[in-house]
Formats: C-alpha cells, sequence, structure tokens
C-alpha cells in the first residue's frame, strides 16, 4: 500500500511540476514580449552606459551575497532538521525574490534602474500587469482553499505572494527616489 501510495504523491509531484515548469516557460514568453513593448526601440535588451554598467555590476555582487546569506540560513536550518511551514522550494524561493529586491533597490538608490531605452511609463504598465498576473494564483488559491500542499506546507501561492511583495518594495523605492530627485531638483532651481 506503501508503494501505490508514493506512486501517486510522486505522480501528483510530476504533474506539478509540469504545471510550473509550463507557467515559466509561459511567464518567459510573456517577459519578451513585454519587454519589447516597455524598450523605446523594441528591443529586448536593455542598454547602459559605461557608468551604469559598473554600478549594476556591483548590484549583482550584493545580490549575490544576499542569496548566498539565505541559502546559507536554509543549510543551517536542513541540517538542524528544522522544518518551517512554508515548502523547501518557496524557501529557497525567497531568497531569489531578496537577491532580486536588493539588487533593484541599490540600482533604484544609484540612477541605474533605468537603462537609456527604456520607457518608464510603459514599464509601470508592465510592472501592473506582473502584480495582476500574481494576484490571480492567489485568489484561486483562497477561493479552493489550496495555499498548503500534501504535507500541510504553504505551497506555491506563495511565491506569488512573494512577487507581488518584491514588486511592491520596488514600486515603494521608486516612488520615494523620485520623489527625492524632484525635491532636489527643485531646490536647485
Amino acid at each position: 500500500m506503501n508503494i501505490m501510495m508514493m506512486a501517486g504523491g510522486n505522480k501528483m509531484n510530476i504533474m506539478m511540476m509540469a504545471g510550473v515548469a509550463v507557467g515559466l516557460f509561459v511567464g518567459l514568453i510573456l517577459v519578451v514580449i513585454l519587454f519589447k513593448f516597455a524598450n523605446t526601440n523594441h528591443r529586448m535588451k536593455t542598454e547602459y552606459d559605461e557608468r551604469q554598467k559598473e554600478v549594476r555590476g556591483r548590484a549583482y555582487m550584493a545580490a549575490f551575497y544576499t542569496m548566498m546569506v539565505f541559502e546559507v540560513i536554509f543549510m543551517l536550518l536542513s541540517i538542524g532538521d528544522i522544518t518551517l511551514p512554508i515548502a523547501d522550494y518557496s524557501l529557497h524561493f525567497i531568497g531569489i525574490a531578496a537577491a532580486c529586491t536588493v539588487l533593484g533597490g541599490y540600482c533604484i538608490w544609484h540612477d541605474v534602474y533605468w537603462g537609456l531605452n527604456n520607457d518608464h511609463k510603459r514599464y509601470y504598465i508592465v510592472f501592473a500587469v506582473c502584480i495582476v498576473l500574481n494576484i490571480i494564483p492567489i485568489v484561486g488559491a483562497s477561493k479552493s482553499n489550496t495555499w498548503k500542499n500534501a504535507d500541510g506546507r504553504i505551497g506555491i501561492p506563495a511565491l506569488n505572494v512573494m512577487v507581488i511583495t518584491m514588486m511592491a518594495i520596488l514600486g515603494i523605492e521608486l516612488i520615494v527616489k523620485g520623489l527625492i530627485d524632484r525635491n532636489r531638483n527643485d531646490e536647485e532651481d
């Protein structure tokens, strides 16, 4: 009987993996389309000048160390056999989201968030679309009461919550930085 239950559980895990993989693939296609829409020259790649590239390199380094710290924490929890009420894959995604937040925040505060070919207004539309696309699974999980996976730990909907949290933090930073820059420019005039 245990073998039958394990086979059923593996089949469910494979189905979930396939669903997430398809979702990621569709998401990547959407990212390409949205970036082409949001850049003034309709290219996928954002263009940066030399100063921006140098500062962005430091931002990537800060993001790397952030991810390393999170992974060491999760490794220590695993060694200590400490189980949190959130699925392991969601815990690892916390590290990814934290690193992306550090990267974006560093770029915002050092004036290298926007590339030379970015249309800010179009990017705000892209951000809004991303937020809506991440709210949909949260609403679905709330309605169907599927926040937890088979082992009773918070599962895939937590990823969407993390993405929305990351985008909210970066959005607030963009607004605050914009206000600071506007006030600085007003004082200079």
